[in-house]
């Protein structure tokens, strides 16, 4: 049976690589010849943006080492296409250590995690990138140099198109599949702003027609290309992450058009690598903006609602305050009401706890409402909310439980507080009020009703659940 299982094991893990393998080189090599209608010079296929970098480095993060083999192969083949086995696989071996050696250090850090966790990550990630292009560029002019493909005074050149084509590709691409396949912290679409993002889109169109076509509306081809900037901030700014990206790609290819057609400010007559280059630089430069800014923006939101929750949170016991018993006794009663289902309502406080101040200090006293948060916490249900209503008042929210089951879990709590051993050596009981909430019953009444409740709770001897 052992041998059996291992077969089975070894059998579905080499059909994964075959899979992944196969998947790896296809989307690889295809995506090499999607960019083809982009080419600025189809005799010689110079390209502002290299896809398949970005290509082999998300699915790296998607399936770490086991598509190395995967993107080798789909770099080998594409290459095929373009000069000799031999050259081929030399080229291919750059291809795949570049991205692998981005991956591999990208991969340490918190980026795999969050991509737009703050500014830092995105600066890392496009450092690491820099690696990675240096190494495929590096390698793959020196493989063309030595096989004649490539002059010794066309090499500083060539060097610079192919770096930056890898490196527009990898932050280009891999920063949208992480984020938005792996991370799932980017939205493409937004119901509320439909009006808005169809504006945005139309203003950027014309924008990148008028920008980027300049030398067909006018005499001279002006240097107005950084204006596109503008709808690109407008978006990062006010939808959701992911539009601005993808309205990012849009002016990409509305720049590569317009520069290949010759009516870009990038466009030199005669001299398409200038023009590869101009234009290269301006896109990387208005990548790493869109990047920086999208990141910034969220980093600022996540510590806004981190700001927030620390507004419904307790500074002492570290459950919920007041607040954020208000807020969620609202929704919960509202949820109750739509679905007819019963919520019941906890209120307790620990009995002569002033006595417990006067004799042991206030900081005792902290000690033991901290502790008590903690053990009513470890024996709630997960659906369940407590709160710090205010000294040494708390109150717990029990959706989805009737009188009947309130009861039964209030008379546990009480148990298990009169049997704790709490820090100050001291025998610590509560007092319980417990009440089901009626229909369209608003939060006031219900505080009021279970508020009495503990009011009797007191008044007959303490260490009591009255409902």
């Amino acid at each position: 049976m052992t041998l059996i299982h291992k077969d089975s094991i070894n059998s579905k893990m080499i059909m994964n690589i075959l899979f992944y393998t196969i998947m790896t080189s296809l989307v690889y090599f295809f995506s090499a010849k999607a960019v083809a209608p982009l080419s600025l010079d189809e005799s010689s296929s110079i390209f502002a943006i290299w896809p398949p970098t970005g290509v082999a480095l998300s699915f790296l993060f998607f399936r770490g080492n086991l598509v190395i083999l995967g993107i080798f192969l789909g770099a080998f083949f594409l290459n095929m296409t373009l000069s000799s086995p031999i050259v081929a696989f030399e080229i291919a071996i750059g291809n795949t250590i570049g991205p692998v050696v981005t991956y591999w250090l990208a991969n340490n850090t918190t980026i795999k995690n969050d991509i737009f966790y703050d500014t830092n990550t995105i600066i890392s990630f496009i450092f690491y990138s820099i690696i990675g292009a240096l190494i495929t560029s590096s390698m793959g002019t020196t493989v063309l140099y030595l096989h004649g493909f490539l002059t010794s005074e066309h090499q500083i050149l060539g060097w610079m198109m192919w770096f930056f084509g890898d490196l527009i590709g990898f932050i280009m691409i891999a920063p949208v599949f992480i984020a938005y396949t792996l991370q799932q912290n980017i939205t493409l679409s937004e119901k509320n702003h439909i009006g808005e993002i169809a504006l945005i889109f139309i203003i950027l169109i014309l924008s990148s027609v008028l920008i980027f076509g300049s030398g067909y509306f006018f005499d001279e081809k002006y240097p107005i290309e950084y204006l596109i900037l503008f709808p690109l901030i407008w978006a990062s700014v006010r939808l959701k992450h992911g539009i601005n990206l993808i309205f990012l790609a849009v002016v990409t290819i509305l720049a590569i058009l317009g520069t290949s057609s010759g009516y870009s400010q990038f466009s030199f007559s005669g001299d398409h690598k200038l023009s590869l280059i101009m234009l290269q630089i301006f896109i990387f430069t208005v990548t790493f903006s869109i990047l920086m800014l999208t990141a910034q923006r969220y980093q600022t939101e996540r510590i806004l609602e981190e700001k927030e929750q620390l507004t419904l949170i307790d500074s002492l016991t570290g459950i919920g305050n007041r607040r954020f018993f208000s807020e969620t006794f609202k929704k919960e009663l509202n949820k109750s009401d739509r679905y007819k289902h019963p919520i019941s309502l906890i209120i307790f406080d620990i009995d002569h706890f002033k006595q417990i101040n006067d004799s042991f200090g206030h900081h005792s006293g902290d000690i033991i409402l901290q502790e008590i948060s903690s053990l009513i916490s470890s024996h709630l249900r997960s659906s369940d909310f407590i709160a710090r209503w205010g000294g040494e008042e708390f109150t717990i929210i029990l959706p989805e439980s009737t009188l009947s089951e309130a009861i039964l879990a209030a008379e546990k709590l009480r148990k298990s507080i009169e049997e704790h051993s709490f820090s100050i050596n001291k025998q610590i009981t509560c007092s319980f009020g417990v009440i089901l909430c009626v229909e369209n019953e608003s939060t006031d009444d219900a505080i009021n009703r279970v508020d009495a409740k503990l009011y009797e709770a007191k008044e007959s001897g303490r260490n009591k659940v009255v409902s």
